[in-house]
Parts: structure tokens; C-alpha cells; sequence
């Protein structure tokens, strides 16, 4: 198996733990739409990182991905659809 980049950054792979830790410790009924809900968030950063030298077509598809992961969580925790963007 290939080694992840955090595997390879012990700080990131510590950060990394310590959220899934938080993520363990909270009640099973919140945890799947706040992992959705930061992976989110983590997919919204890679696409702006992305967008600065990446092809278009791949950060628009990570921003997609983002939303769905977005909905999904609000879905979820049963909160209303907003139109708002974030």
C-alpha cells in the first residue's frame, strides 16, 4: 500500500486522530453528518488550493462533491436547505 501524504506529515496524521477521536466521542447520531460535514470543508479547501494551478474540470468536481457532502449532513441532522451559500 502506498503511504498516504498525512501518514507521512506526523503532525497532520496526529490532527487527524485526535478528529477521529472527537468524531468517536460524539453521540452516534451526530457523528456520520459531522465526518460528511468536515470532509466537506477539507474537499471546499483542496478545490481552492487546486484552482490556482489544477485543470477547472477537477475543482469543479471536487466543489460538487463538497456540496452533495453538504446536503447529505444537512439531510442527516434534519436541518432546512438553505440558499444561502456559506
Amino acid at each position: 500500500m502506498i503511504p498516504s501524504p498525512i501518514a507521512q506529515n506526523a503532525i497532520l496524521d496526529g490532527y487527524v486522530q485526535q478528529l477521529l477521536q472527537e468524531l468517536d466521542a460524539m453521540p452516534q447520531t451526530d457523528r456520520s453528518s459531522a465526518a460528511l460535514a468536515i470532509t466537506a470543508s477539507l474537499l471546499e479547501y483542496a478545490a481552492y488550493e487546486m484552482a490556482q494551478s489544477d485543470e477547472a474540470r477537477q475543482v469543479a468536481r471536487l466543489i460538487l462533491l463538497a456540496a452533495d457532502m453538504e446536503s447529505t449532513a444537512r439531510d442527516l441532522r434534519g436541518t432546512p436547505k438553505s440558499s444561502e451559500p456559506h
